[in-house]
């Protein structure tokens, strides 16, 4: 199940670009040239197929011949990109080294409150933080940058911005440059940790929830919520408690869309499990209410367990169901709106939901009573398979009979008719599917 694993393990160091560059300049770079410019434009394609920078240039600058902190010559390129910050990359001759810096890093101030020795000038980087947004696109998240920083830099060489969202929302933004690949998460995971957001508050950080919870359709309104953790894919679990006292954790995926709603009931193996409502109070009711929906749907099934089954479609819970009135399971799928379908724990298969409450052989009697009341009384089923979807949503089940006759092919039409509407043996099933399989079964 989902824990917290966003955190970033590495130290984080806290540093001024000018103190981290090992080719610290120990002289300011002079004003823009045209002759800067036009030397920049002539070795920048070179500096960026070298590193590869995702960078599709559109101005540079060179300075060259100047004095770095080690005695060494160092050559300084700015560069302006379609995408990113734009960005300041530092040669030094001696010793061997190249530095890259984005323009959010090189425009830290020095030590002195001035911009330092290697702040970017060239005007496409006059807003680096604008440029934040080509990282927030590739990192998969729904989010218009309003404002952001640098963070600082991990002792394993990740880069850390904080991203404020125009939604309220807030993210890290995690960069790799040895692949230059972007994470971002959540600014909730990062309440505890050495690494804080400042630019949003917990309270805004949270209007990913009404988002949801209104996908989820679970309550009209929420009347309380909470952040429970992030996951390593980017995915984000909530808590909600509804007015009616019910309460669901609701997965976002990275992209801020929900992927799942799961009953308080069911979520006691995520994170801590639900605090804004009694769990066992909400199991109480699910199952009263998935006892009334089975036996609308025409399967009489006093539900003493249940469980969902995972899946994206909100509108409709599809649930494994115990019953503590009748031996055989099943699967019931029951939408927000109009009637649902309740499948035995065969049929369920070829629908693609495998009961674990109840073995198979517990349908059995069942299937046996439907093959009687269609006139083949003499088959009492001693086991089943699930045969096959049709093309036009009907189930197809195979059965086997204790007597060793020659075995049924039973077409369920859809959705979840009780009966089949057509009886085939074995010999008549050859050509469907790859006929009959179960032992003992004859094809012929």
């Amino acid at each position: 199940m989902p824990r917290l694993s966003r955190l970033l393990a590495a130290a984080v160091t806290f540093v001024a670009a000018i103190t981290v560059a090992s080719a610290t300049l120990a002289q300011a770079p002079s004003p823009l040239s045209p002759e800067a410019k036009a030397a920049g434009m002539k070795s920048a394609p070179a500096l960026i197929a070298a590193n590869h920078i995702p960078c599709t240039l559109i101005d540079a600058r060179l300075l060259g011949n100047l004095k770095s902190a080690k005695g060494g010559t160092a050559t300084l390129t700015e560069m302006a990109c379609k995408e990113g910050t734009g960005y300041v990359v530092i040669v030094v001759d001696k010793p061997a080294t190249t530095d890259i810096f984005d323009c959010m890093i090189a425009d830290q101030p020095g030590p002195n409150g001035k911009p330092g020795a290697i702040a970017c000038q060239l005007p496409e980087n006059a807003n680096p933080s604008a440029g934040l947004q080509y990282w927030i696109t590739q990192a998969g998240r729904t989010c218009t940058e309003s404002n952001s920083r640098f963070i600082g830099m991990t002792t394993d060489g990740h880069r850390l911005y904080e991203i404020a969202c125009t939604s309220g929302q807030g993210f890290v933004i995690d960069l790799t440059t040895a692949t230059w690949t972007a994470n971002a998460s959540n600014c909730l995971a990062y309440a505890n940790g050495t690494v804080k957001c400042s630019l949003t508050t917990p309270d805004s950080e949270l209007t990913e929830v009404n988002t949801l919870a209104a996908s989820a359709g679970k309550c009209a309104t929420v009347a309380k919520d909470r952040y429970m953790l992030s996951t390593q894919d980017g995915s984000d679990y909530f808590e909600i408690a509804c007015p009616d006292g019910k309460g669901y954790v609701l997965h976002g995926d990275k992209s801020g869309a929900l992927n799942e709603v799961i009953p308080c009931a069911q979520a006691y193996q995520i994170g801590d499990g639900c605090h804004l409502t009694d769990p066992r109070q909400a199991e109480t009711q699910e199952a009263a209410l998935y006892s009334g929906l089975s036996k609308s749907a025409g399967f009489d099934c006093t539900v003493q367990k249940y469980a969902l089954f995972p899946q994206s479609d909100a509108s409709k819970d599809i649930v494994e169901m115990a019953c503590s009135n009748r031996p055989d399971g099943a699967v019931g799928i029951f939408p927000a709106k109009g009637a649902g379908q309740v499948y035995d724990c065969i049929r369920s298969q070829d629908e693609g939901y495998k009961c674990s409450f109840t073995p198979e052989s517990a349908a059995y009697p069942h299937l046996s009573a439907v093959l009687k009341a269609a006139g083949k009384g003499s088959c009492v089923v001693s086991n089943a398979r699930a045969f096959a979807r049709g093309d036009d949503g009907s189930d197809l089940v195979e059965v086997g009979c204790a007597d060793g006759g020659s075995g049924w092919v039973m077409i369920f039409p859809a959705p979840g008719s009780p009966g089949p509407t057509q009886l085939l043996n074995c010999a008549q099933a050859t050509n469907l599917n790859g006929g009959c399989q179960l032992p003992g079964n004859k094809k012929s």
